[in-house]
């Protein structure tokens, strides 16, 4: 019995010792603590910032301890404290990279809250820049540079303005090139991808059919934007229904199928787009 309880003891020694060499021995990210964003030969002189130009950085990887791949995003303040900042548009895989004009004018225009052409003085001014470094679903991995000036930067009227879509089809007489139906973002969803927009749309337009385009002047191909349909094909049309309140849900693709409402009574069409989701709304308004 006791050599029983000897042998059982000392599987159990043999099994500890095991795993605790397997914890001492296992990969690990480290939290870094060296992280340094390099000032750039040209920080000195004047950057003027166009839709082709852009800023050169260069910085060390920081020391993660494995051979990992972080994301690295730019971050402009108007002083060297960073008491006021904004995260500059674009992430970045290699230590050295471009960050285009139009991304730098785009924050910018923002950081110095430059929301209409009125209020854009178009002065060069000095800019601190720090870089970011992070690794996704690791919460310790993000880690902030070393600030740097650059002495002088021009921008240029840069806003990001709600992005369009388009109703083409009967109601619009099926042109192309007539962006006269037009569906926004609104002003407080840019870059939401959803689209709306409220039209009068006759009870005969309506079971003719229409669908939507991200963009005019070409009527694209099957499948693709920027064409969006009922289905992917041309030609592919789906007869449709509003219910009792006068609504219609239902899906979305990128193609050239068009809706045709059966029942739509005439009046006035409220149409919500949503290109995330990829869900269409059509409901008539009282």
């Amino acid at each position: 019995m006791k050599k029983l309880i000897f042998l059982w003891s000392l599987i159990a020694m043999i099994a500890v010792t095991a795993t605790s060499c397997k914890e001492d021995t296992e990969p690990r990210l480290e939290k870094p603590t060296e992280f340094v964003l390099n000032t750039p030969p040209m920080a000195e002189n004047t950057y003027v910032l166009s839709s082709t130009s852009g800023i050169e950085f260069t910085l060390s990887q920081p020391n993660y301890g494995l051979g990992v791949v972080p994301f690295y995003s730019i971050e402009i303040a108007k002083d060297e404290a960073f008491n006021e900042s904004v995260a500059v548009e674009g992430q970045y895989t290699s230590a050295a990279f471009t960050v285009p004009g139009e991304s730098m004018a785009l924050a910018i225009c923002s950081l110095w809250g430059y929301d209409s052409r009125e209020s854009f003085d178009g002065a060069a001014r000095p800019v601190y820049v720090r870089a970011v470094s992070d690794i996704n679903n690791v919460d310790y991995a993000r880690i902030e540079s070393n600030v740097i000036e650059l002495k002088s930067v021009k921008p240029y009227f840069a806003v990001k303005l709600p992005a369009k879509m388009y109703l083409i089809g009967q109601p619009q007489g099926w042109d192309i090139n007539n962006g006269s139906m037009v569906l926004s973002e609104p002003d407080n969803g840019i870059g939401s991808d959803i689209y709306t927009g409220t039209f009068e749309i006759s009870a005969d337009d309506a079971a003719s059919g229409f669908r939507f385009y991200t963009e005019l002047g070409s009527w694209g191909d099957n499948g693709v934007l920027p064409s969006v349909g009922a289905a992917a094909d041309d030609g592919d049309n789906q007869s449709v229904s509003v219910d009792d309140s006068g609504t219609y849900a239902g899906k979305c693709v990128a193609g050239k199928g068009n809706w045709n409402i059966t029942n739509w009574p005439g009046g006035t069409m409220k149409i919500t787009v949503d290109l995330k989701s990829m869900q269409v709304v059509f409901q008539k308004v009282n």
